[in-house]
């Protein structure tokens, strides 16, 4: 296998997770280039993966200006750049990698599309959660024919509430016209793209949906809350105490922190206390500027009368992705946390059902015990891995998909939002490619 070459846009954590590929596998990829619009997170990739000063750029203007070679780039951008940013990668005639979601625009979307198969450029989506073992071994029973074909899938996410304030009460995603994207299509497209793939047998044709959001609101608010943590009345008491879950508990210091132009090691006690005082990330989690909801449920009926559901709910005491899969002649079962499911098979002599629990913590390709491989329990890693072969045009796993079925999750949620704000059902057979 040839050793790749890599250009990072976007220094940010999504983006150097990626790249930190090439510090554990120097002999299959090396970064070449970095690209952040901020100057000193455009250092420290530099310095990151030792790159020289000609190869460090502020603008992907200048970038593509300098018509450096490389095997793809990847697009670490936040989510309201990544069209901007996704059509002048394409234009310049170079393979991307891009992070989840495509865009939050369901034209945009088509436009990244048309123009990646005019450029002939191939493009991976940051679908992470197809690559870990989990959702990669389920697909490989139902493609297996096993158990039949699929009639019903019953997704749930709950969404950690550490998670959901960092990044969706206070964080860069609470606010649709700064981030340009819901819950859903910021969060969810993960497990609308899994509800698609999987059943990629056929193709979802009708969606609707509910959503509201109706605990982080001000009516909440206890009685004399003040808009910012550090002097409210109620600051002892608040389990979102902002100084309690930002600075003594430090749940996600590279959101938080992301906005003091330091390495996080080198940040002051002294330093956080007072950014507290006038950012988001210090105010009182019943009233920031958050407009998205932070529950929703999703309907999705596919060409073929299967049926899916997503339940998604922020918030909640104890993270976690639960599955149950219906087919013709079995079902699947479990919890990705638990990296385990059941399998049960009808047995249609006996009139009952044979289980079996497949797990796959004994899996150990990978150092578990490494935070910079256990991201999204492994799929950050794997898809990398599976990077490496797609752009080396070798033969990949099940999880790699053309770029047409890689969008079906995003009109999913596309139709979800529309049903949710109108009230109706949405058709988008006439949105599907293929």
């Amino acid at each position: 296998m040839k050793k790749l070459k890599a250009v990072l846009l976007g220094a940010g954590n999504r983006g150097t997770i990626y790249c930190d590929y090439a510090l554990r596998k120097p002999e299959e990829l090396e970064i070449i280039a970095v690209i952040d619009t901020n100057g000193f997170r455009a250092a420290e990739g530099a310095k990151r993966y030792n790159i020289p000063k000609e190869k460090c750029f502020t603008s992907l203007d200048d970038f593509i200006a300098a018509n450096i070679e490389c095997d793809f780039v990847v697009n670490g951008t936040t989510d309201r750049y990544h069209y901007e940013t996704a059509m002048k990668v394409i234009g310049a005639g170079y393979n991307m990698i891009l992070e989840k979601p495509i865009t939050s625009s369901k034209q945009e979307l088509m436009n990244i599309v048309n123009l990646a198969k005019e450029k002939n450029v191939k493009i991976l989506v940051c679908h992470v959660l197809r690559y870990t073992p989990f959702y990669h071994s389920i697909k490989e029973i139902i493609d297996s024919g096993k158990i039949g074909k699929i009639m019903n899938m019953q997704l749930n996410e709950h969404v950690w509430y550490g998670h959901f304030v960092n990044s969706y009460v206070r964080g860069k995603s609470r606010n649709q016209a700064y981030s340009t994207s819901g819950l859903l299509i910021a969060k969810c497209c993960h497990d609308t793209d899994l509800i698609c793939w999987l059943n990629n047998a056929s193709a979802p044709s009708k969606v609707s949906s509910f959503g509201v959001k109706s605990f982080f609101t001000k009516e909440n608010a206890p009685k004399g809350a003040t808009q910012y943590c550090y002097e409210c009345p109620h600051k002892q008491s608040c389990m979102f105490n902002a100084y309690k879950f930002e600075i003594e508990k430090d749940f996600i210091p590279f959101y938080t922190w992301h906005g003091i132009d330091k390495p996080l090691n080198e940040i002051t006690l002294e330093e956080k206390a007072e950014y507290l005082k006038h950012n988001v990330y210090g105010q009182c989690v019943f009233q920031t500027d958050m407009d998205i909801v932070d529950k929703q449920t999703v309907s999705v009926q596919f060409e073929n009368g299967s049926l899916a559901t997503l339940n998604v709910v922020g918030g909640t005491s104890k993270a976690g992705r639960h599955i149950h899969i219906i087919c013709e002649y079995g079902e699947i079962v479990g919890y990705i946390e638990d990296n385990k499911y059941k399998l049960r098979v009808f047995d249609k002599d006996e009139i009952t059902y044979h289980e079996e629990e497949i797990d796959l913590n004994e899996i150990n390709d990978i150092d578990k015990d490494d935070n910079s491989v256990i991201g999204h329990y492994g799929g950050d890693h794997y898809l990398m891995q599976e990077a490496m072969k797609y752009f080396n045009g070798l033969s990949h796993s099940v999880c790699v998909t053309d770029i047409n079925d890689s969008i079906h999750g995003h009109l999913v949620c596309y139709a979800a939002e529309e049903s949710r704000l109108n009230s109706i059902i949405v058709d988008i057979k006439d949105d599907l490619i293929g």
